[in-house]
């Protein structure tokens, strides 16, 4: 049986308090030989209050481990979690990846370039397979539209809630799902302090549009359009959205298949860093650098 533990700053998140329930449903519908046996934290508490480590895991029929090193000897594969501030994943990540063992990092993988290529570079040191993704890659939609389409598409919009820091991965996650690598540069408009809209340009007449509101529970909508002329919505799914994430997952734990490769990430994580600096100068052009 693949032994799962679940790593985290804190555990009482929402991402942390909801995945072990998704992905004992996804090794039940899959039929993995599989289980979440260990978890640990930094901190017995977020730092407002909340859950402590012990009562987390009592609630959820998991082992607390002793130390980052307990979980890490223990589990065949980890899950760094921390989904709501990237800055924890270094610190979170760094036995795990150098462990040798598989290592899914939560949205957003890191809070810039740099530290990605960091973390990068030391599981790849280490030998060690990891990947990260927001869930909304994982829309039925998305998957579906790819089965359907072998070529990339020429335009794909997206509009989604939240901050740039924190949420800017669900958008981004389904344009290079979509589009692929290789954008070269962006623009960014003048929309207001709490708004970005950004257009991603790929070259050859092929585009992205990023729209991010600050309502919070604003819907997110893609919209992808083939060759420019023809086009399909493409509606975010919470019904199976985390369930195929979690799929994805236990296929990479189980049997080493990486679904997001490395250049996807750190794309996301060089636009994300671009876009900050772009929103201070807006319709000005600026290019992404090179990804080594």
């Amino acid at each position: 049986m693949l032994k799962i533990g679940f790593a985290d700053e804190y555990l009482d998140n929402w991402h942390c308090n909801e995945y072990p329930h998704f992905l004992r449903e996804a090794i039940e519908r899959w039929s993995f030989d599989a289980e979440i046996t260990k978890a640990f934290a930094y901190q017995d508490r977020p730092p407002l209050g909340g859950v402590s480590t012990l009562d987390w895991c009592r609630k959820r029929n998991i082992q607390p481990a002793a130390s980052m090193e307990e979980l890490v000897r223990d589990c065949d594969a980890i899950l760094v979690i921390a989904a709501d501030d990237a800055r924890y994943h270094e610190k979170v990540a760094r036995l795990p990846l150098m462990s040798g063992k598989p290592v899914f990092v939560d949205k957003t993988f890191a809070p810039d370039a740099e530290t990605g290529k960091r973390m990068f570079d030391l599981a790849r040191a280490h030998g060690t397979p990891v990947f990260s993704s927001s869930a909304q890659r994982y829309c039925q939609s998305i998957l579906d539209w790819q089965k359907a389409h072998s070529e990339k598409p020429m335009f794909v919009s997206t509009v989604g809630p939240h901050s740039l820091d924190r949420y800017a991965v669900h958008q981004l996650e389904p344009i290079v799902a979509l589009m692929g690598t290789g954008v070269k540069s962006l623009k960014a408009f003048a929309c207001g302090s709490m708004v970005t809209q950004l257009i991603l340009d790929y070259g050859e007449g092929r585009f992205a549009s990023f729209m991010q509101t600050p309502q919070p529970w604003a819907e997110f909508n893609f919209m992808v359009s083939p060759d420019g002329e023809t086009g399909a919505r493409l509606p975010s799914d919470d019904t199976n959205v985390y369930y195929n994430l979690m799929k994805a997952i236990l296929d990479f734990f189980v049997h080493g298949i990486v679904p997001v490769k490395e250049e996807e990430t750190m794309e996301i994580l060089s636009i994300i860093d671009l876009a900050r600096i772009a929103r201070t100068r807006p319709d000005t052009r600026f290019f992404l650098p090179e990804i080594k």
